[in-house]
């Protein structure tokens, strides 16, 4: 018996009535250190100083004076920080007492539970309730939190079978394919459905997420896995793809508006960029997007104008004002003048976020504007001239000694000549008059019927307006006179 309770690894103690150690074997010797022969006779409370009080005095008494069999776990007396699961049991003689060091088993069980508190906290923080499914029984245990999120009892409340009938019908066949592949290949696997649940008959999308558990030979025997609601987040995602949809609608809708102006649209960045630019534009500059986005537009406009235009715009975002000026931009190999206006763009949050601003061709306004001005010009350097040519006419005619009838006639008949100049003159936009014309309006009113008394040839010239004045009434005046 001595050589059996030696090999054991568990301590051994026996102790008399008297509390007289009768026997100790070699993991107790090890523990008191003490020689055998030293432990035997010395009574049990001289081994460590026990108090009336100490609880493993207790503990020995109880097992001694009852006659019975007990148990716990308690420290070493001896050795801080060591737990020994004891039992203590009625011999004939007295009392035998073992104890096996059951710290490490402690601390793993210890390691255990925090580890599982932190899963749980881990688990609730996430939203993610847990599971466990046993294929010999059939029966899921969930978790508290995965129980309220399918709408079922915590625990082992409900079969496989039973749980894919509260599977939306059209998400069934995935949740079983999803689970029998995972079986089959022994691998994790993740699914999403919507589910029934039987507590309010709502419907939730949840996603579970899980695992194989297998035996020492590889053979299935469950899974584990986790689950959380994503109803909101599904709700919110619908959202978000039915506001990028009517987003890139409207975004669509302005692109094809923007493309079928005749006139250049643009858009830009908060930094001045250009962003787009519709397809008046592309034409114009005869470039496509990517190479006119950003400030590579300015390389269109006339090296005469980019000082005035870059000033215009830093005015203009100075304080977010309108924005309008005129420059000229090479088109078709040749510079154009386009008149743009621009306005600034805010988001919701009334952050600003760019400009967009079309542009028009003014370049036949400038140019008729141009003429407009001078022919204004023109025209009053020829009224002067006009009335000064009159003036003239008047002194000649109203000169001393003619009669009021004779000066009358003459000043009638001189200023109808100079109206037939003008006349041929008005005709060529009064940039020149052929002579032969002159000449033939000059000496109308003298050709007299019934036949032609009058016959003009000559080489061809054209004469300055001035000219072509002073020559008409030179040819009145000489046939007045004949």
């Amino acid at each position: 018996m001595a050589e059996l309770l030696d090999s054991i690894g568990d301590g051994f103690m026996a102790f008399d009535f008297d509390w007289r150690v009768t026997y100790c074997n070699r993991t107790a010797e090890a523990h008191y250190q003490l020689r055998r022969q030293d432990a035997i006779g010395r009574v049990a409370w001289d081994l460590v100083e026990l108090g009336d009080d100490s609880d493993m005095r207790a503990f020995l008494e109880r097992a001694m004076n009852g006659r019975t069999e007990v148990e716990a776990e308690a420290q070493s007396e001896l050795r801080p920080g060591v737990w020994f699961h004891l039992r203590a049991f009625p011999l004939e003689a007295g009392l035998g007492v073992t104890f096996r060091d059951v710290t490490e088993r402690r601390e793993r069980v210890r390691l255990e539970r925090e580890q599982a508190a932190r899963l749980e906290l881990a688990l609730a923080t996430s939203g993610f309730g847990d599971w466990r499914w046993d294929m010999a029984t059939d029966l899921a245990d969930m978790s508290p939190r995965a129980a309220e999120m399918v709408g079922l009892l915590d625990g082992p409340t409900m079969t496989w079978t039973q749980m894919l009938e509260h599977v939306h019908p059209e998400d069934r066949e995935l949740a079983q394919l999803a689970v029998g592949q995972a079986l089959q290949d022994r691998t994790a696997y993740e699914v999403e459905y919507r589910i029934v649940r039987p507590t309010d008959q709502v419907e939730r999308w949840i996603r579970i997420r899980g695992r194989v558990l297998t035996d020492d030979q590889d053979q299935a025997v469950g899974m584990l896995g986790v689950l959380a609601d994503i109803t909101e987040a599904k709700l919110e995602d619908a959202r978000i793809r039915a506001d990028r949809a009517r987003l890139a609608e409207s975004e669509a809708r302005f692109r094809a508006m923007a493309d079928s102006a005749p006139s250049p649209i643009w858009v830009t960045d908060a930094n001045g960029s250009l962003e787009f630019a519709n397809r008046a534009f592309r034409d114009m500059a005869g470039l496509p997007l990517e190479e006119l986005t950003g400030d590579a537009w300015g390389r269109l406009l006339h090296p005469d104008d980019r000082a005035h235009v870059a000033q215009a715009r830093a005015l203009a975002r100075s304080d977010l004002r309108p924005n309008s000026w005129e420059a000229r931009f090479r088109v078709d190999d040749e510079w154009r003048w386009m008149r743009t206006a621009s306005r600034a763009r805010f988001d919701e949050a009334g952050v600003f976020q760019g400009y967009v601003g079309l542009a028009m061709d003014v370049t036949d306004t400038r140019l008729a504007e141009d003429r407009q001005r001078l022919l204004i010009n023109e025209l009053n350097h020829r009224v002067k001239n006009t009335l000064a040519t009159i003036q003239s006419l008047a002194r000649q005619t109203l000169r001393a000694g003619v009669s009021v009838m004779d000066a009358r006639e003459r000043l009638t008949e001189r200023l109808l000549a100079l109206s037939a100049a003008h006349n041929v003159l008005t005709r060529e936009n009064w940039e020149s008059a052929d002579i032969a014309d002159i000449a033939r309006e000059a000496v109308r009113p003298y050709d007299d019927p019934p036949g032609a008394r009058i016959a003009i040839d000559g080489p061809r010239a054209r004469l300055a307006p001035n000219v072509a004045l002073a020559i008409s009434m030179a040819l009145h005046e000489l046939a007045t006179n004949a």
